[in-house]
């Protein structure tokens, strides 16, 4: 009997949890998209952008990717981990077929976006190991991205924000950083967030400079792309197996189907 209710009352605070922290991640972000972030236009300039891991891609920047390919402005996708690590080590299925289900959803996802496979670049570090490589492999992965922005020359580079409360993200940031320096590359610098706004409080945890510079960027034409887009992504949002749950958190993606998108302005480089 006592066990029963310390358990009844281990579910109802974890519920109260769970709905307060939903309620104050709406706010918060709805605070940055009316309040804290400039309007910005979908602008004519041809882009890159690099995503950490298959889905980060579609949920930073799918209105945009659409909305640009929508008008045939040249787009490139670079994922720079194998995405392999999201279920490990909770499933029966092994890394190489994580690996596979994540490179077909990213395929899948992209075409609805209109973005061509050969604008399409799978780096295939291994997940969650970023922040765990040798000087050489950093070098190698910075002359890899210094190669396809030479050969690429965008205007506009994407990629996650520098505190984006991820190894692999935070490390993406830099390496990104470091070839846009190698490669000698003008290019106008955004920063989109994945986790950021999930794991940080406005005004206890998140430093004013974190939010500087934040536009907002209306996606109302292209909205439903990114929808489709983002249920590609069923190994993400879905429970893969009987008795699991699913990778994302309840409760996390609701923004992403709004209907505006928020990057962070980085000066050209």
């Amino acid at each position: 009997m006592i066990q029963r209710l310390k358990k009844g009352l281990q579910n109802k605070w974890w519920l109260l949890n769970y709905r307060l922290r939903n309620l104050i991640h709406q706010v918060q972000f709805y605070w940055l998209l009316y309040q804290g972030s400039k309007k910005l236009e979908i602008s004519q300039k041809s882009a890159i952008v690099f995503a950490p891991h298959q889905d980060d891609e579609v949920l930073g920047c799918g209105g945009i990717i659409a909305a640009k390919r929508q008008q045939g402005i040249p787009v490139k996708v670079v994922f720079i981990t194998d995405g392999g690590g999201s279920r490990l080590p909770n499933t029966r299925f092994t890394r190489s077929d994580i690996v596979q289900i994540r490179h077909q959803e990213a395929l899948t996802a992209l075409e609805i976006l209109a973005v061509e496979s050969k604008d399409i670049h799978f780096l295939n570090k291994v997940d969650g190991a970023l922040c765990k490589m040798n000087q050489a492999e950093r070098d190698q992965v910075i002359a890899e991205i210094t190669e396809l922005l030479r050969d690429f020359q965008p205007q506009e580079v994407y990629v996650t924000h520098r505190r984006d409360r991820s190894s692999d993200h935070e490390m993406t940031y830099h390496l990104v950083q470091d070839a846009i320096t190698s490669s000698g590359v003008k290019v106008d610098f955004w920063e989109y967030a994945i986790w950021l706004l999930w794991k940080s409080l406005l005004f206890q945890d998140l430093r004013f400079q974190e939010l500087a510079g934040a536009h907002r960027v209306k996606i109302h034409n292209v909205q439903s792309q990114k929808h489709q887009a983002i249920k590609t992504y069923r190994s993400q949002y879905l429970p893969m197996e009987e008795n699991s749950s699913a990778f994302l958190p309840p409760g996390f993606l609701w923004r992403f189907y709004l209907p505006y998108e928020v990057f962070f302005q980085q000066h050209s480089r």
